[in-house]
């Protein structure tokens, strides 16, 4: 059996920016000395948050739904997006979940930090939760966002992952974290 080692890099180059990513080409050595070119996705860091209102109902979440280009439809998904450069990762989700949804967290607690596809993207999703959700202003969204707000049963918000209309791979991954973190069956 072979044994995996880290590569170092040799030489990048940016081949084209497209404003939300770029991608680069980068050439690596093997500490055994293998050598190859390697197409790499760069990308600001990404994050999401479980929102929580506690009701007398119970936990409920807070999830957005919003059309997804990617995947041609409507997505049902926990609220997040980009980390700006330079900004606290635990920062930019409250600001996300407060301009996405009108609702601010008590407290934001980190789940899990993720690589959403470690094979050529270099970015990294952080995963929180917020507990102590209320709302506290209108949505304040991106010029191309028309985002709808629910409140989902904990339970209801857990069935729901990995349905038709929500199966985003990184909000899968966000209620993984979430449900160890809450001591729920896994």
């Amino acid at each position: 059996m072979g044994k995996a080692g880290r590569w170092t890099e040799c030489n990048a180059r940016k081949l084209a920016d497209y404003r939300i990513f770029d991608v680069s080409s980068c050439e690596r050595e093997s500490e055994a000395g293998k050598k190859g070119t390697f197409y790499l996705v760069n990308s600001l860091d990404w994050v999401g948050v479980i929102p929580v209102v506690d009701t007398a109902l119970g936990r409920m979440i807070v999830m957005i739904r919003q059309y997804r280009h990617g995947a041609g439809s409507l997505c049902l998904e926990f609220p997040g997006g980009a980390v700006e450069r330079g900004e606290d990762p635990a920062l930019a989700v409250g600001r996300e979940l407060t301009e996405e949804t009108g609702y601010r967290a008590e407290m934001i607690v980190p789940l899990g930090t993720l690589s959403p596809n470690p094979a050529f993207m270099t970015n990294s999703f952080h995963a929180f939760v917020g507990e102590g959700c209320t709302l506290c202003r209108d949505q304040c969204l991106d010029e191309h966002e028309e985002i709808e707000v629910l409140l989902v049963p904990e339970r209801e918000a857990i069935e729901l992952v990995g349905a038709e209309d929500n199966a985003h791979a990184l909000m899968t991954a966000s209620l993984f974290l979430y449900m160890r973190y809450r001591g729920l069956c896994l």
